[in-house]
């Protein structure tokens, strides 16, 4: 991950965002809060979402679908 960042592929929000890897000031992985927060987004989960999130233009490009029926567990 933060040799994508470092290639400007993800931002460090997108990271945080995306990916649950928390950056610290001086460009590294915060492994501690890294942890806390895949937790915390681990919590948040209904069970429900789809296991392949196509982003948000998948339902433009699907004619409106919002996940393909091969994306749910």
């Amino acid at each position: 991950m933060l040799q994508d960042i470092a290639w400007l592929k993800v931002s460090v929000e997108g990271a945080r965002r995306d990916y649950g890897v928390v950056v610290d000031d001086e460009g590294d992985a915060d492994l501690t809060a890294t942890d806390a927060l895949r937790a915390e987004m681990r919590s948040q989960r209904t069970g429900e979402e789809p296991f392949f999130d196509r982003g948000p233009g998948y339902a433009t490009l699907s004619g409106g679908a919002a996940f393909n029926e091969f994306d749910v567990l």
